[in-house]
C-alpha cells in the first residue's frame, strides 16, 4: 500500500537581513544575514516532524519549547495570544496566527522580539496579507524580562510598488538596550508584499531619530529540504544573536556611548522608575496617522 504523504505545511522559513543603525550620540551600524521561522501556531506539533534534527520540548539541533513564548504558564500558546488580543482589542483572532521567531538551537534561544501576526479568516500570509493585529513580545538582555505591545491595525495604505503597509507610533514603555533611555518614542512600519516582509523600527527622542532597525526577509516554503539547507546556512542562529548583542555593546562602549541605568535602579522620584519591573498596568496609545489611519497600541509587562 502506498504511504500517504502529509499535507504541506502553511508554516514557512524566512531568509534575509537584519540591519541596525545608531545615529547619535555615537555612530554605529551593522548588517547580517539571518534565517527565522514563520510558524502557524496550529502547526506547533507538526513542524518538528519535518526532520530528525527538529524536536518538540526536548534537546536537538532545533527545538520548540512552550516556555520560550508568551505566558508560558498557559498550556496553549494560541489560546494565550487570543486571550490577550481579545482583552486589548475586543476581537478574538479567528484566523491563522503566525509566530515570527528563532527556535532553540542546541537547547539555547534568545529572541529580542517575537511577533505574533493575527490574521482574519481566509487571509494568506504567502500572498502578502496584512495582519489585523500584531503582538510583539520583547525580551531584554541581560535581564530576560518580557513585555508585550499589541498593535491594532487601521486601514493601512498601498504603495506604488505594491507594498501593503501599516505604521504605529507610540511611547516606549520597556527598558531594552542599556544605551537607550526610557524617554523615547517608537515609530514602527510593517510592509507586506507577496512573499516579502519588511519590519522597520525608528527610535526617536524629541522628534530626533536616535536609532533604527530593519528586518527584510523573503518567505520560503518550509520543507525538509529547505530546513536542512537553512541549517547549513544558519547553524547557530540564536548564539549568533547573543554574541552579536554583546560584541556591538562593547564596541559602542569603546566609542563612548553612555550607559543607561535600568529603571529599577533609578531614584523613586524619577519618572522612568515606574516603568521598571513593578509596571504591570495597561496603557493604550490611540494615534491618528498622517493618512487618517487610526491605530491603537496597548502594552503589558508579561
Amino acid at each position: 500500500m502506498e504511504r500517504r504523504q502529509p499535507p504541506p505545511l502553511t508554516s514557512q522559513w524566512l531568509e534575509g537581513t537584519v540591519r541596525h543603525r545608531r545615529l547619535t550620540p555615537v555612530s554605529h551600524e551593522f548588517l547580517y544575514r539571518t534565517g527565522m521561522l514563520a510558524l502557524n501556531l496550529k502547526e506547533w506539533t507538526d513542524v518538528p516532524k519535518l526532520s530528525r534534527w527538529f524536536s518538540l520540548e526536548r534537546f536537538n539541533w532545533l527545538s520548540l519549547c512552550r516556555r520560550d513564548y508568551f505566558k508560558p504558564e498557559a498550556t496553549s500558546l494560541k489560546d494565550a495570544v487570543c486571550d490577550q488580543v481579545e482583552q486589548a482589542t475586543g476581537w478574538r483572532p479567528d484566523g491563522d496566527i503566525e509566530l515570527i521567531t528563532h527556535p532553540r538551537y542546541l537547547g539555547y534561544v534568545f529572541n529580542p522580539v517575537s511577533f505574533y501576526f493575527c490574521y482574519a479568516p481566509g487571509d494568506n500570509p504567502q500572498e502578502g496579507a496584512v495582519p489585523r493585529v500584531i503582538a510583539a513580545q520583547i525580551t531584554n538582555t541581560p535581564w530576560h524580562e518580557r513585555h508585550l505591545y499589541c498593535l491594532e491595525s487601521g486601514e493601512g495604505r498601498e504603495t506604488k510598488s505594491g507594498w501593503h503597509t501599516q505604521s504605529f507610533s507610540f511611547q516606549k514603555r520597556f527598558h531594552v538596550s542599556p544605551y537607550n533611555p526610557m524617554d523615547q518614542h517608537y515609530r514602527w512600519l510593517f510592509a507586506f508584499r507577496d512573499n516579502e516582509l519588511r519590519i522597520h523600527m525608528n527610535v526617536l527622542k524629541n522628534d530626533q531619530k536616535i536609532f533604527d532597525a530593519t528586518l527584510e526577509v523573503q518567505r520560503v516554503p518550509l520543507t525538509r529540504k529547505s530546513l536542512h539547507r537553512s541549517l547549513r546556512q544558519f547553524p547557530l542562529e540564536s548564539f549568533k544573536v547573543v554574541v552579536g548583542i554583546y560584541w556591538h555593546a562593547l564596541r559602542l562602549k569603546l566609542k563612548g556611548a553612555e550607559f543607561q541605568t535600568h529603571p529599577d535602579k533609578l531614584d523613586h522620584r524619577d519618572p522612568s522608575y515606574r516603568l521598571g519591573s513593578s509596571d504591570h498596568g495597561e496603557r493604550v496609545d490611540e494615534v491618528q496617522q498622517p493618512n487618517n489611519n487610526a491605530t491603537k497600541v496597548s502594552s503589558w509587562r508579561t
